[in-house]
């Protein structure tokens, strides 16, 4: 008895007309037309990015995550494994997705690398006339004042905290202790403000 790729090497093999179209073109979803834009959004996202269809589930599932971290837009410092593990994708799935929205214009990024060259992640910007929704609302809070500028990520340097500088020491105590506390303050030139 022959071999099973005996028989499948003698199979007449036919290769489509427009095979080359077929495979330049890419996945068939890329060939299908964008919804409308307009007000209507579900939650933060416009509904037209959640309808496209030209975009995989995955690229849009990532795209709702970054569109969280983000907050009001500022640009995201993160790496391929960070975001694979939110999702539960591999690192090379994630940069499929983020091919994908690139592709389609929803966000772009660079490499970010040391001093010495290496990679250590990502800067990835979102276009936020294609994700956020903006109501009528919104809109008018917006032009009004700075909205949504700070990040809801966690950042790797300390910021200033919310701390009350002025001092309160009551100079008219009797207590030794404040009273040693108002001749350090206007020795050292501490401003004080009584009680």
């Amino acid at each position: 008895m022959k071999h099973l790729s005996f028989a499948m090497a003698s199979l007449p093999y036919y290769v489509p007309s427009n095979f080359d179209d077929l495979a330049r073109r890419g996945p068939r979803r890329k060939s299908l037309e964008r919804p409308e834009s307009g007000w209507k959004f579900v939650l933060p996202i416009t509904q037209s990015l959640v309808m496209d269809p030209r975009i995989a589930p995955g690229t849009l599932r990532m795209i709702a995550l970054l569109a969280g971290w983000s907050g009001g837009g500022r640009p995201l410092d993160t790496t391929l494994g960070i975001i694979g593990k939110h999702l539960g994708r591999s690192s090379r799935q994630v940069q499929r997705y983020l091919r994908d929205a690139t592709e389609e214009g929803y966000l772009y990024f660079r490499k970010v690398t040391n001093r010495m060259g290496y990679v250590i992640g990502l800067r990835i910007v979102l276009c936020k006339a294609a994700i956020f929704s903006q109501s009528k609302k919104q809109a008018s809070l917006r032009s009004d004042k700075s909205f949504g500028d700070v990040s809801r990520r966690n950042q790797a340097t300390t910021q200033e905290s919310d701390t009350n500088r002025n001092i309160l020491i009551n100079t008219l105590s009797p207590d030794p202790f404040e009273r040693r506390l108002i001749q350090i303050c206007s020795r050292n030139g501490i401003k004080i403000e009584s009680g």
